[in-house]
């Protein structure tokens, strides 16, 4: 009775081993293949490099931005526009 009760423990399990067991893989990547992943990963590359670097700069072009704006008040901006009175030469 016993070995009725092992038989579908022991289809199971070769089921699974057979299911886990690799086969031969048929899979040719060609030479367009690779230079199309290769570009890709450059891209990518690219794209995290720049997107670090902007990061990592943002506070300092901040900073930059907000002396020179300091610097420029009133010159440049147009503040002082409304106090003057514009007389028509005609």
């Amino acid at each position: 009775m016993q070995r009725r009760a092992e038989l579908p423990l022991l289809a199971l399990a070769a089921g699974i081993l057979l299911v886990l067991t690799p086969g031969p893989a048929a899979a040719y990547m060609g030479p367009g293949g690779g230079l199309s992943l290769l570009t890709t990963a450059l891209a990518m590359f690219a794209a995290f490099s720049v997107s670090t670097i902007v990061l990592l700069t943002w506070p300092v072009r901040a900073v930059k931005r907000w002396v020179l704006r300091r610097r420029n008040k009133g010159k440049a901006d147009g503040s002082n526009a409304g106090n003057e009175r514009v007389q028509d030469k005609r």
